[in-house]
């Protein structure tokens, strides 16, 4: 693999890991969803502003020209990740689960459609492997004395928070495709930009949410500020260089390692049991996320052999 693309599978399973934290943060927090995803928002809009202004680069910002793709791939960006943390509040965590990680999947089919990324017979086997294995390491699919039974749920009570869910995963899957546009800006302006137009997407959305901080504490406000430099500032900046430099399939494989990420927190932090399904779940995702890149090594070291043997 080339330098590119080993920066970007980092920059992917850095990404994911940083976001498996979300729960952990959160946890800490009394306040509503939307304001903690309008922190991890405003961390990196601010944090990036400095780093450009620190860097002598404030005029970058201007040089590339703002494309549709930049805006709104930021207010996906925003408006995904409030939409996801308002539908754990009204329907199941598992719907809620279930309907934001098919936005890997969609951006997966968008663009093989529309950029003619490729998909090869071992994409297709990782990216169903690791699709498994959330439903798995989530609960989603259990075994019950051989029975096999499915937690998603639908009734006319969730149906808003459903359809949340379903805009979420969505939203995401529309942020991961418009990240592979304007390969042209570099990542720390791209960032920048999408972090600002997150910014509008959330603030457009308070005017229905209301949302109130008068509960919050000082402790509370810590936390706010750390899940937005963890989870904003880091998780999603990494996001942005991992959908620059990778495919969107690709990207899509790593991503669900943030359920195992999620889980291992809840082992170690909160003692949170651990089932044998939820086990081959993690198992699973491991192996899809890892195995095109195992197959590109084990053909790069065969190539090489019988380069190597004809040269003899």
């Amino acid at each position: 693999m080339n330098k590119t693309k080993i920066n970007g599978l980092l920059a992917a399973f850095g990404a994911a890991t940083l976001m498996g934290f979300v729960g952990f943060f959160a946890r800490h927090i009394n306040a509503q969803g939307d304001v903690i995803a309008f922190s991890r928002m405003l961390c990196g809009a601010v944090l990036f502003f400095f780093i450009l202004l620190g860097m002598g680069r404030l005029k970058d910002l201007t040089r590339y020209r703002i494309s549709p793709s930049m805006v709104f791939s930021g207010i996906f960006m925003g408006t995904c990740l409030s939409a996801y943390i308002a539908a754990t509040q009204l329907t199941s965590i598992a719907n809620a689960v279930f309907f934001i990680y098919i936005g890997p999947i969609i951006s997966t089919i968008l663009a093989i459609i529309f950029l003619k990324e490729p998909f090869k017979p071992i994409t297709m086997f990782a990216i169903s492997i690791v699709f498994a294995g959330m439903m798995l390491i989530v609960g989603l699919v259990q075994f019950n004395d051989g029975a096999v039974t499915v937690g998603l749920s639908f009734d006319a009570k969730t149906f808003a928070g459903d359809m949340l869910a379903l805009a979420s995963g969505v939203g995401y899957g529309l942020f991961l495709f418009l990240g592979r546009y304007r390969q042209d800006v570099p990542s720390d302006v791209r960032s920048f930009w999408n972090f600002l137009f997150a910014l509008v997407g959330i603030g457009a959305l308070f005017i229905f949410s209301q949302p109130t901080i008068a509960q919050m504490t000082a402790s509370d406000w810590m936390w706010w500020i750390a899940i937005g430099i963890v989870c904003g500032f880091g998780a999603l900046t990494l996001c942005t260089i991992a959908t620059k430099n990778l495919l969107a399939v690709e990207f899509a494989t790593i991503s669900y390692w943030e359920c195992v990420v999620a889980s291992l927190i809840g082992i170690v932090v909160f003692s949170e049991p651990l089932s044998t399904m939820q086990f081959v779940g993690g198992f699973l995702i491991i192996l899809g996320g890892t195995s095109e890149m195992a197959v590109n090594g084990i053909k790069g070291y065969l190539n090489k052999q019988a380069a190597a043997a004809k040269a003899i």
